[in-house]
């Protein structure tokens, strides 16, 4: 590269969330912190690029037109509905800017976990049968078995999950639904509870465009590269090939009683070094290789880019089944999953974050 790029590190800070009086306790637990903002910026200095760092707001328009941007790293999560990650996305496409991760459609499809879950149920993909409730009020479907588990529809990082969100009857399901609904200020998801280990996939990179998900249940094409994409040393300079990390498990069992066996809000963001996350994951090479042909298979349903983290549970009969695809997934180095399961894999922080902004260039044709 001849130049170094001018990078705009568009984030949304939890000290800049708007808040409001009656809010839960974790409802911006998604938002950013300047430390990991600070990480991001130093990673990409490292890379060899001049770094603009800017809250991604109503207002950006305005900053980007102050300086002469290459690019942007994307990490925003937005404020406001179920469009608030795509809402900086849409900004950039209308203004032209080429960023990082994937577009607007893929963003508002997985934030929206029971629409998300329609897609991956169009593709044969397996995840729990679901209900959303709008009310609280609504007629529980009689093909949805307890135990249930509830959460707000459109959260992410554990936001709404604690000890009371597995329900065994149908009285526990109504409070819960109602208190859900309440309190975040949107649907709640019903889905049947999968009891099992958990497990999840983080990917970089991206597959060929032309590539679609098979909606037959068979595993799409490129399955191969997922072998190319797997040298000691990541090649970030390889277009078109997507590596999948190895399976990190998420093993709770450390945590306190009272959290009730669950990756709740309070773990995640309160408790996130007392879990056990080994990666590999000690799993037999059949579950595995499903693991990864999952991952690949929602990645493109979803027509994700660059990176994402697909989260599993292992069932009793011995499958797999998808709970959530996250095509934005956090970048808090030494914390968050796909991070870690990079370091496993022999990818630094600084290479990972390097080599999504790499797949973006590869995307937009820019090297």
């Amino acid at each position: 590269m001849s130049k170094p790029l001018v990078v705009a590190l568009l984030y949304n800070l939890k000290q800049n969330a708007p808040r409001r009086a009656d809010e839960p306790w974790d409802a911006w637990n998604e938002l950013d912190s300047e430390k990991t903002v600070a990480n991001l910026e130093r990673a990409l200095r490292a890379g060899g690029h001049e770094v603009i760092g800017m809250e991604g707001d109503v207002t950006l328009p305005q900053k980007l037109e102050r300086y002469k941007v290459d690019i942007a790293f994307n990490i925003c999560e937005g404020h406001y509905v179920v469009s608030r990650e795509a809402q900086v996305p849409a900004i950039l496409d209308a203004l032209r800017v080429p960023y990082t991760g994937s577009g607007v459609m893929a963003l508002t499809l997985a934030l929206d976990k029971p629409m998300c879950k329609r897609v991956l149920s169009f593709y044969g993909l397996p995840t729990p049968r679901f209900q959303t409730f709008v009310t609280g009020d609504e007629r529980l479907d009689p093909a949805l078995k307890f135990p249930l588990f509830v959460k707000p529809s459109r959260e992410g990082s554990g936001i709404g999950i604690n000890a009371k969100s597995v329900c065994h009857n149908a009285r526990e399901l109504r409070e819960q639904v109602r208190w859900c609904i309440g309190a975040y200020r949107q649907p709640a998801l019903v889905e049947e509870y999968i009891e099992g280990r958990e497990f999840t996939l983080g990917m970089l990179g991206n597959l060929p465009h032309h590539i679609a998900p098979r909606a037959d249940g068979k595993p799409i094409e490129p399955i191969a590269a997922i072998r190319v994409a797997k040298p000691k040393r990541v090649k970030t300079g390889t277009p078109e090939t997507l590596r999948v990390f190895p399976p990190l498990e998420v093993d709770l069992s450390p945590c306190p009683k009272d959290q009730a066996g669950l990756y709740t809000s309070v773990i995640k963001s309160q408790m996130y070094d007392v879990p056990k996350y080994p990666c590999p994951a000690p799993i037999p090479k059949r579950l595995w290789a499903k693991l990864e042909q999952l991952a690949v298979r929602a990645f493109a349903a979803l027509e994700c880019y660059d990176f994402a983290r697909v989260d599993f549970r292992w069932r009793a009969d011995g499958e797999p089944t998808i709970l959530e695809i996250n095509p934005l997934a956090g970048l808090q180095e030494g914390i968050s999953d796909i991070v870690m399961a990079g370091e496993a894999d022999g990818v630094s922080f600084t290479t990972l974050v390097n080599g999504i902004l790499d797949a973006a260039l590869q995307r937009y044709g820019m090297i």
